[in-house]
């Protein structure tokens, strides 16, 4: 069992949670009634191809450098966004 879920990366599983609700989202809105809410659904899976190409440059970087070093990189990747967050948030307290 171990080996099946071995190649798994931080954003190889939130990019198939994103694709995932992205479809379900996008198929919903464009069974709606109304016209935008349709175009918004095609907005979506427009939004979806660059989450593709992330999901296969993931697959491709951990097929040349391994999970581990990847999972790394992608790691301190999050943490550089989630502390431009915070300081975004100090500073709009401030200004």
């Amino acid at each position: 069992m171990k080996k099946q879920f071995q190649n798994w990366t931080l954003f190889f599983i939130a990019g198939i949670i994103a694709m995932i609700t992205g479809l379900i989202a996008a198929i919903v809105l464009m069974n709606g009634s109304s016209a935008p809410d349709a175009l918004f659904g095609m907005y979506i899976l427009f939004g979806l191809v660059p989450l593709l190409l992330v999901i296969i440059i993931d697959r491709i970087l951990v097929w040349k450098f391994g999970n581990k070093n990847v999972n790394k990189v992608q790691f301190f990747i999050l943490l550089l966004i989630v502390f431009l967050w915070i300081v975004r948030f100090v500073l709009d307290l401030f200004i």
